[in-house]
């Protein structure tokens, strides 16, 4: 449903891209980093990724969205309609797509740390807080690369990312202004089931969801994913599960000073390089869920097939058979 609706916005079915015929792979993948496809994309993924889960009986107690992950986060609580959401998306990525180029830079820094770095430029501005020390900085490509050259000399760990424009950064000024007509064109509702705020980092609350201006100033101001990580660390009952393609939110969590190893962080599918089955994931996820407590319908996995089988409640004793070479032997 979601990508028939896409359909209609963009000019083109966007399965043919996430699922391109043989040979074409290479061309997908190219248009796929447009950010005018790679927006819709990947609120398709996690808007269903995200039924789909629902149909095996995991449902959010509590969400939180990055950048246009707040939009399946509020898509899903009822803000907006998925026909409504599809629009603003669609909209949402050709206003970012028609903004100037820019760069982005992966910064191994807590916010304050990273500050004093960006005090001389104000091409330059923090896009995102994704962890407790690890940050995002948007600007001009000139600019990045400068800092990205400053950062090294001085040791502090950077990773350039593949991305066209500075998000969530003066860059996408142009663009607040349609966005916000067009949120205004929709009708917006209180949400059903909480969701952080990238804006503020805390709990959304309904005069924020349901503002226009609210989700202009979600373009353009930085993502506070840190701040929002911490709130759902918080309680530990709460098992956190990735819904979209990769693990990178679940690495933010991983490595937050809120993180503790009893918690569970669960996957739902492959990075999109790894070769691993999405079946296999999905399965291994489900089962990670089950395992940490999570709610599962195992009547939505299907008839039963096999046996039950009583397993011994002892590790298998395991013997080592392997020729070692020898301790004085030449090279």
């Amino acid at each position: 449903r979601g990508a028939e609706l896409f359909a209609a916005e963009l000019g083109e079915d966007p399965r043919t891209l996430l699922f391109p015929a043989p040979g074409a792979a290479d061309t997908a993948e190219r248009r796929l980093t447009r950010t005018g496809f790679a927006q819709p994309a990947l609120f398709l993924v996690e808007y269903a990724l995200a039924r789909l889960w629902e149909a095996r009986g995991v449902r959010p107690g509590a969400m939180a969205g990055h950048s246009v992950g707040e939009y399946v986060a509020a898509c899903l609580a009822g803000v907006f309609t998925l026909e409504d959401a599809v629009r603003l998306v669609a909209a949402r990525g050709r206003l970012v797509q028609a903004m100037p180029a820019g760069s982005m830079l992966t910064v191994f820094l807590a916010e304050p740390d990273l500050a004093p770095w960006l005090a001389d430029d104000p091409a330059l501005a923090v896009a995102a807080v994704n962890s407790t020390g690890l940050s995002a900085v948007s600007g001009p490509t000139g600019a990045v690369d400068g800092l990205e050259r400053r950062l090294k000399a001085a040791g502090v760990p950077c990773r350039r990312l593949h991305t066209s424009h500075a998000f969530h950064s003066a860059a996408m000024d142009g663009a607040v202004g349609p966005l916000v007509e067009a949120v205004r064109a929709v009708r917006l509702s209180p949400p059903r089931i909480p969701f952080c705020s990238n804006v503020t980092g805390t709990w959304i609350t309904d005069e924020e969801a349901t503002s226009p201006e609210y989700w202009g100033r979600h373009l353009r101001e930085p993502v506070r994913f840190a701040d929002a990580a911490a709130l759902l660390l918080a309680d530990p009952s709460w098992v956190l599960l990735e819904v979209g393609p990769g693990h990178t939110l679940g690495d933010f969590v991983r490595h937050h000073q809120a993180w503790r190893d009893d918690r569970t962080v669960v996957g739902s599918l492959r990075h999109p390089h790894e070769r691993e089955d999405d079946r296999v994931r999905l399965a291994q996820a489900l089962g990670a869920l089950w395992s940490a407590g999570a709610p599962v319908d195992p009547a939505a996995l299907g008839p039963a097939a096999g046996r039950v089988l009583r397993l011994p409640g002892y590790a298998f004793q395991h013997e080592r058979y392997w020729v070692d070479p020898e301790p004085d032997g030449a090279a």
